[in-house]
């Protein structure tokens, strides 16, 4: 009993340290814009005689911050913008976009943002965004933005600095679906202070766990070698 006790006791206190490293990066993360907390849950699966962890990605929208800079742009619904990278293309919902100096539009690291023909460049003075993406520039259309998705968001797979890997083929998302918001950017989808009392309970809830395995570990010494000799 003593054996099968402190095996559980073993589990649940990797549950907590895997629980503990998600909580305190989703903390890490609050300032980041627009990212997306990943969650941490216990499930029984059939064929398993003991729960497992399994992690997803939130990816519910966070609230918007009014910046009134022209190049900030969030999005109000499900979807993501398109990021050209080294490596392919990427998804974000980063909306704090730069210049290069080609006056090609990037996001905040320096990698292209697409249109759906390709980069956008911008040359001259007042940029507008409507809410379907379509880029002004002194009255006059410059290109549209990619607003997309895949038909699972689940499968999407995080890389750093706010972006996903997609893992099937990208699909627009429609106008009624998702309105770009200029002049605003998406905030971490964290409440800093309910996950510092999270990072409290998991702490007690880990300290409880060890004073168990060290009750468990005594009794068990005591059955071994006090009961053993009579």
């Amino acid at each position: 009993m003593p054996i099968h006790g402190i095996l559980n006791t073993a589990r649940s206190l990797s549950y907590y340290l895997r629980l503990q490293e998600v909580t305190a990066n989703n903390v890490a993360n609050v300032e980041s814009d627009a990212f997306k907390a990943d969650r941490l849950t216990a499930r029984t699966f059939p064929g398993t005689t003991h729960p497992v962890a399994v992690e997803k990605t939130d990816l519910q929208q966070g609230v918007f911050r009014e910046t009134t800079r022209p190049l900030d742009l969030a999005l109000d619904g499900p979807g993501f913008f398109v990021v050209r990278t080294e490596r392919g293309e990427r998804l974000t919902r980063g909306g704090s976009m730069r210049l290069d100096g080609e006056g090609r539009l990037t996001d905040a690291h320096g990698d292209l943002i697409l249109g759906t023909d390709g980069p956008i460049v911008l040359q001259g003075g007042n940029v507008e965004v409507d809410a379907d993406g379509t880029i002004r520039v002194d009255g006059a259309s410059s290109g549209r933005l990619r607003v997309e998705t895949v038909e699972d968001p689940a499968t999407l797979r995080k890389e750093g600095r706010n972006r996903f890997i997609p893992a099937c083929a990208l699909e627009p998302v429609t106008e009624e679906e998702t309105h770009v918001r200029q002049g605003a950017i998406e905030e971490a989808n964290v409440d800093p202070m309910l996950s510092m009392v999270d990072l409290i309970t998991i702490q007690r809830a880990y300290s409880a766990n060890i004073d168990a395995l060290k009750a468990m570990d005594s009794v068990l010494g005591v059955v071994v070698n006090d009961v053993g000799k009579v």
